[in-house]
């Protein structure tokens, strides 16, 4: 009784109110990070936009920084007439449809809508299959503005590492990663939160901000969680004090 009281109490709640009162509490949100990233004077000039989807994380990644360059980058071909038109809409906004992996090689790439991959899942899903050959992330923005990205967000359903992988160039230039981090392994051989920590390390990246976090329906346990991850040697980090 209690709980549907609750849920009834919500949908009354205005959604400005929740957010200022996320905020207020601390509860990470991608929203409130790159707000406070702003705030302390960090201004993206170009950004990498690695499973795109529709568009809807860059759009909404320019209204915090405006004058950021964005290449959205999308695997499911059938998405490209809706990026198009987000193209014609935002000017800052550029597209490019491409698998991306570690080399260039054929895969088996698994759709299945905001959930498509090169990994399949533990659990059959129905997925439509096709075979399709990946580029690495160095090669698709050779000779563009797109080499120098200062923000790069990958959301591939576990193949994260893979793509950075093939992005050694790219990321002599990069600040700020944006993962989306796995702590149950859905799909087969997707890398965990320990791996991801190692590799990032491995790459001169550490923590910065915890995100978001993403619970399965089934039992309520931590599924997924957005890691912003900085350079070490950015500037940033160069404060120590508490206050």
């Amino acid at each position: 009784m209690a709980f549907k009281l609750l849920n009834a109490i919500q949908r009354f709640v205005p959604q400005t109110f929740k957010i200022k009162l996320k905020e207020k509490l601390g509860v990470p949100s991608q929203l409130s990070t790159f707000q406070r990233l702003q705030k302390s004077g960090y201004q993206p000039k170009i950004c990498l936009d690695i499973g795109a989807y529709e568009g809807s994380w860059a759009t909404s990644f320019l209204t915090i920084f405006p004058d950021t360059e964005i290449l959205m980058i999308e695997a499911q071909q059938h998405k490209q007439s809706i990026l198009k038109q987000q193209t014609a809409t935002y000017s800052k906004l550029d597209y490019r449809i491409a698998l991306l992996g570690a080399a260039k090689k054929e895969v088996a790439f698994n759709i299945y809508e905001t959930a498509s991959s090169v990994l399949k899942e533990n659990n059959e899903t129905g997925a439509l299959v096709e075979t399709r050959t990946l580029t690495t992330l160095d090669n698709l923005v050779t000779d563009t503005i797109f080499t120098q990205a200062d923000f790069i967000k990958i959301d591939t359903q576990g193949y994260e590492l893979e793509i950075l992988k093939g992005a050694k160039n790219t990321l002599q230039h990069t600040e700020f990663i944006l993962l989306e981090v796995s702590m149950i392994d859905i799909y087969q051989n997707c890398p965990l939160i320990a791996d991801v920590f190692e590799f990032m390390n491995h790459i001169g990246f550490v923590l910065y901000d915890i995100c978001d976090l993403m619970r399965r329906p089934y039992d309520k346990a931590l599924y997924q969680s957005d890691f912003l991850f900085i350079k070490h040697t950015s500037p940033l980090r160069a404060v120590k004090r508490w206050n």
